[in-house]
């Protein structure tokens, strides 16, 4: 299992990072400035602001909805509406069915989707260009009509309870509450978009109708129509849709106004979590000021990438304090925040962190940037730019906001010279008027295996049915359609297999591109993971971080430095059964990036200094891992369904503590070698100029002479004939995690196609049968899935969910409910139409830029498919038939042979689980022997002779 990384920036999702793009001083490398946003915009006469973002990128056509309304506009004992409309809107309008909405759009291949944040709900679909009418005329629908009903609300407000249980469950799942609560004393947003279990238990649907009524208003919306569209037919279907829908009152915002703040905040909480953490928040200037230019600027400083002043000092200095640092600027549309953060190492001390963090910006209040600071993040934030030029899902996203927010689109092609004027005076001017440390917010998270976790909402009573709600009075037009307009056309996706070559034995692919000045590559090796020795797990992981922390002539700083000022990256990581340099430049860059990219993977120094740091914050990071839920269920699913063998071990902290730099380099001489490598190369090159970059890169790489030693990797324990459970003993969890799995095909069995429908009908969207069943009709859980999983070695199929924890064993029997229905009978032919029609769909959906037709290549290589695989694929799946569907699931699905694993309390679960299945409890890993003990197997026992 590949090893994670620490989540001091899990700050981020308090809010979308900003849009950077800067220009660069005179005398600077030339980045080619990204292509201004071509966009048509129109207010219809109720009000509603449309934006028309014509692209040529791809057959796919994204609708994105902007709501003005977020958690800051919900009354203080009423939180959480804004989220609870995020999910209530999908069950139904005047139109369209309930759930219909995403199971026209899944049906097509298409994705949808929405999200809450503190100003702003938003609705958002992306589809082949052919169904936008279909789009167009549910939101429109959803706008126009929809009404609150009291089962909905019962079962929604469930499942809100259960995504609010599901984060709780997690490390540091209280955090931003603890943090906004201390920042904000009067503003609305001293409380977060998830909301108030207890409030919603309180409200009643006619609360609920009228946060719609004033909500919900074409005057207070945005909609994007961004990607491959016509723009006179599709701003009729706008005008036909969208301008009859009556106009509604202004809104008028409840938000109170938060006072200047003008000393010292502090607040520490003990969280029972293996490492602590310091946060540290600034208050900042609403969404429209100028000053965020140069806080976006100080962010990346700070906190952008590893040649960052905070990690220079915190992470990557001689004496490491941290594990993880993070800077960022979120902008608010009524004040922003700036935050950083620091997760600490374990051993070392969080007031060390804190007066690091505090440290680096009374240094930028005091002495200010440095120009060639400024020019790197400048140059970073311009390629960000031509990056986010490439799908209309960003275009849309940028448009959108800055409609809702600034009240002008235009301003996503005017941030580009402001950045531009942006001096190190105005980054010191900026730092000096927001980040003084009178008016910090202090957090200090402390470890506490004693501390007590936060209380559990109250499950919420069923309430009498009462009077519908009075909702808006609308008369539809009398040509309104009397349902969505579907297009049965299907499109496929044309699938780009470059020009192949070979060198020294490579396989070389050129994919030439030249839409955006970008080049992407990746070279695969055949060697991960599975190869690392018992016992030293994570030896891989170790591997291909230290190749990039040292090259000949070259130190780990000065490559980080480097790559970072022109914007480009360089990656190494293991896979399973492959390891993979990756890179991204500029094309002027290439040939310097690619010269790089040669000395990381043939002239690694591998620095001792540098790899007891390495193991130092891995060791850290599996305390934090051993302490996550979900990292536990899959760790301990894999071990019980593969045993020892390669698929079933993953890193544990003493196996990595067993490393030894000897290890390192003996593992990357017998590895790292050409032996049926794949090198791609896409985007903007000719084939001639890529295929002198490969030789750039790879000419006179040779194999070494060991062999790798394969024998017994794959040889698994024999499968299990009766139903386990593995209960993981977690007497702090918030929730239950549940896991399960049973060994089914792999790659090379054609069964992979009746598979992947059978996949697609059990999980794909909410009108799926698990998320039906399990979610919809039972309220049980926020997420439900049940896939088929095949791999080149082994394949499985598995199923999962997380939920309440007096609900673990109902949950687990819901969901084999579900499956034994796909056993028993054919699948609709409705059904078996619609995941045939999503599968095909899906692929043009992720084909859209030459780095996804990229990885289908190397992915098509590495499952030695044969090259027109992906063209006919689409057949394939359309000779699917119900009885194969079937058939699937009856051979490979057999629910009382499954292994489960459940990680809860053991005593609220234990006897309700053993009466569904055998049970053999084990504590939470760091609680385990030596921290690293894995589930011993409930197999059959050998017979004694």
């Amino acid at each position: 299992m590949k090893l994670t990384s620490l989540p001091a920036a899990c700050l981020a999702i308090l809010a979308v990072a900003s849009l950077s793009a800067v220009s660069r001083p005179a005398g600077a490398a030339e980045v080619p400035a990204a292509k201004p946003v071509s966009f048509t915009q129109e207010t219809l006469p109720n009000g509603l602001r449309v934006i028309y973002a014509p692209l040529t990128n791809a057959p796919v056509t994204h609708v994105r909805v902007f709501y003005h309304v977020g958690s800051r506009d919900e009354r203080p004992d009423r939180q959480g509406f804004a989220h609870m409309f995020e999910h209530m809107m999908f069950r139904g309008s005047a139109h369209v069915g309930n759930q219909q909405h995403m199971k026209l759009v899944n049906g097509v291949g298409g994705m949808s989707n929405a999200f809450t944040s503190f100003d702003q709900t938003v609705y958002l679909q992306t589809v082949p260009s052919q169904h936008l009418d279909m789009v167009l005329y549910m939101e429109a629908d959803r706008m126009a009509s929809f009404k609150v009903k009291q089962d909905i609300f019962d079962t929604e407000r469930q499942v809100v309870g259960e995504e609010w249980r599901l984060r709780q469950n997690r490390p540091y799942g209280t955090l931003y509450e603890d943090l906004l609560g201390k920042v904000f004393t009067q503003h609305s947003y001293k409380w977060t978009p998830i909301g108030n279990m207890q409030h919603l238990a309180a409200a009643s649907t006619q609360d609920l109708q009228d946060f719609f009524n004033t909500y919900y208003l074409p005057n207070n919306a945005v909609l994007v129509v961004a990607g491959d569209f016509d723009l006179a037919k599709t701003k009729e279907l706008v005008n036909k849709y969208y301008a009859w829908i009556p106009k509604g009152p202004e809104v008028k915002r409840l938000t109170a106004v938060e006072p200047p703040q003008t000393e010292t905040r502090r607040v520490e909480v003990s969280y029972r979590v293996p490492l602590a953490m310091s946060a540290i928040a600034f208050h900042t200037p609403a969404y429209s000021s100028d000053d965020h230019h140069a806080l976006d600027l100080l962010g990346s400083i700070l906190g952008g990438g590893r040649s960052s002043r905070l990690d220079r000092l915190l992470v990557n200095s001689e004496n490491p304090q941290a594990a993880d640092t993070s800077a960022s600027n979120m902008q608010l549309q009524d004040a922003g925040l700036f935050i950083v953060s620091g997760t600490v190492l374990q051993g070392k001390s969080v007031d060390a962190v804190e007066k690091g963090l505090l440290d680096s910006i009374a240094e930028v209040i005091a002495k200010g940037v440095t120009p060639e600071e400024l020019e790197k993040v400048k140059t970073q934030a311009r390629i960000s730019l031509i990056r986010g030029r490439q799908t209309a899902e960003n275009v849309a996203s940028a448009l959108g906001n800055e409609a809702l927010f600034a009240g002008d689109p235009t301003r996503v092609n005017t941030a580009l010279a402001k950045l531009e004027a942006v001096t190190p005076a105005d980054i010191q001017a900026a730092a000096k008027k927001y980040l003084a440390v009178e008016k910090a917010t202090i957090l200090k998270v402390k470890p506490d295996p004693l501390a007590k976790p936060a209380a559990l909402p109250a499950a919420a009573a069923k309430e009498a049915v009462a009077a519908a709600p009075v909702a808006r009075e609308v008369t539809f037009p009398a040509d309104w359609p009397k349902g969505p307009p579907i297009n049965d056309q299907v499109v496929r996706a044309k699938f780009e297999k470059g020009t192949e070559t070979a060198i020294d034995g490579v396989k070389v692919i050129i994919m030439p591109d030249d839409r955006l000045p970008l080049v992407n590559w990746s070279l695969t090796v055949r060697a991960g993971s599975h190869l690392d020795p018992k016992g030293k797990e994570g030896l891989a992981d170790i591997v291909t971080d230290m190749v990039r922390r040292g090259s000949t002539g070259l130190t780990y700083d000065q490559l980080n430095e480097e790559l970072e000022s022109k914007g480009a990256t360089i990656s190494v990581s293991a896979g399973g059964d492959y390891t993979r340099l990756s890179g991204s430049s500029l094309s002027k860059d290439l040939d310097y990036a690619i010269g790089r990219s040669r000395q990381v993977l043939l002239e690694p120094t591998f620095p001792a200094a540098e790899f007891e740091k390495l193991k130092a914050q891995l060791l850290s990071s599996l305390s934090l891992q051993q302490a996550t839920p979900g990292s536990v269920a899959d760790d301990d699913l894999e071990s019980a369904v593969y045993g020892t063998s390669a698929l079933g071990r993953s890193a544990k902290p003493a196996s990595v503590a067993a490393i030894t730099l000897d290890d390192v380099k003996a593992w990357y001489k017998a590895n790292i070698t050409p032996k049926d490598a794949i090198l791609l190369i896409a985007g903007d090159v000719t084939v001639e100029s890529g295929k002198a970059m490969a030789k750039k890169l790879i000419d006179g790489w040779k194999a070494d002479a060991t062999t790798r030693d394969t024998a017994g990797l794959y040889d698994f324990p024999p499968a299990p004939q009766k139903r386990q459970i593995v209960l993981i003993d977690n007497p702090d969890a918030r929730g239950s995690t549940i896991r399960m799995a049973i060994r089914a095909y792999d790659i090379k069995s054609d069964d992979k196609y009746a598979g992947t429908i059978a996949g697609q009908i059990l999980t794909s969207g909410i009108d799926s049968r698990l998320n039906k069943y399990v979610r919809a009709e039972k309220g049980l859980s926020y997420g439900v899935h049940g896939v088929f999983q095949p791999g080149r070695q082994a394949g499985v199929f598995t199923a999962g969910t997380d939920g309440r924890i007096d609900k673990a064993a109902e949950s687990i029997e819901a969901i084999f409910h579900v499956l034994d229905g796909m056993r028993s009978a054919n699948v609709t032919d409705a059904e078996l139409k619609e995941a045939q029609t999503r599968t095909i769909g899906l692929m043009l959906m992720g084909m859209q830029t030459i780095q996804q037709q990229a990885q289908y290549r190397v992915d098509g290589l590495l499952n030695g498919y044969p090259i027109d695989y992906y063209d006919v694929y689409p057949e394939k799946i359309s000779a699917v038939t119900a009885d194969k569907v079937k058939a699937v699931m009856t051979q490979y699905v057999a629910p009382d042979r499954f292994t489960i694993v459940v990680v809860a309390p053991a005593a609220q679960v234990k006897e309700a689980l053993e009466k569904i299945g055998e049970v053999k409890v084990l504590p939470m890993p760091a609680k385990r022997e030596g921290g690293m003990e894995q589930p011993e197997l409930l197999q059959p026992k050998p017979e004694k002779k």
